[in-house]
């Protein structure tokens, strides 16, 4: 068993950029009636006048997948005593359009946003890419450098040497990605990505 007085142990970290060639547009359409079969109607209508608009600039069906459905009461403000009262109901429906080419972003936003007109809420855009294997191997490569580095660094202090590896572990993958822009702006200029690394090693110290 390794006598745990002769181990270094470091956290490396790494990171790796990439251009983005792929976006997640979130958008929502809302609607507020005074019934909850009107409020959901109209939100799916103008789910439908999205969809059809993005489908003409090549996000089809498989790439327009619903991302969420909420209802709930609308109140309004009660007289002094009493409890509020329900005036109507919302209903929202949320969106997930999968761009894959970047050169259409901009496009494909401003289209989604005016078939939807006023029941439109833009919720964000997330650049990403569509493989990003590459991209982790990367970052995981400068966390394990930056490991040896900080590793071998600690045993010379000590007047040791690394020796053999005892364990590695590497922080979950997270997502990749990075917020293209915020609601209102537009026209979109697309930017880069990056993967981050995290990766403890253990080492006897020879």
């Amino acid at each position: 068993m390794t006598d745990p007085q002769a181990t270094v142990t470091v956290t490396g970290r790494g990171q790796a950029c990439a251009a983005a060639d792929s976006a997640t547009v979130r958008l929502s359409c809302h609607a507020e009636r005074h019934t909850v079969a009107d409020a959901v109607a109209d939100a799916n209508a103008a789910v439908r006048l999205v969809r059809a608009a993005v489908s003409q600039l090549g996000v089809g069906a498989d790439r327009s997948a619903t991302a969420g459905v909420q209802i709930s009461a609308v109140e309004g403000r009660g007289r002094v005593g009493q409890d509020n009262a329900i005036v109507g109901y919302s209903a929202t429906h949320r969106l997930a359009l999968e761009v894959g080419d970047l050169q259409r972003l901009g496009e494909i936003l401003a289209a989604a946003v005016a078939a939807a007109g006023d029941s439109a809420r833009l919720d964000g855009v997330m650049l990403s890419l569509a493989d990003p294997g590459e991209l982790r191997g990367r970052a995981r490569d400068d966390a394990w450098s930056d490991a040896v580095r900080s590793g071998t660094q600690l045993a010379e202090r000590s007047g040791r040497r690394l020796g053999a590896v005892v364990r590695i572990a590497e922080e979950p993958d997270g997502p990749i990605g990075r917020p293209a822009l915020q609601a209102a702006k537009m026209p979109v200029e697309p930017g880069g990505v990056e993967a981050l690394s995290l990766v403890t090693v253990t080492w006897e110290l020879a």
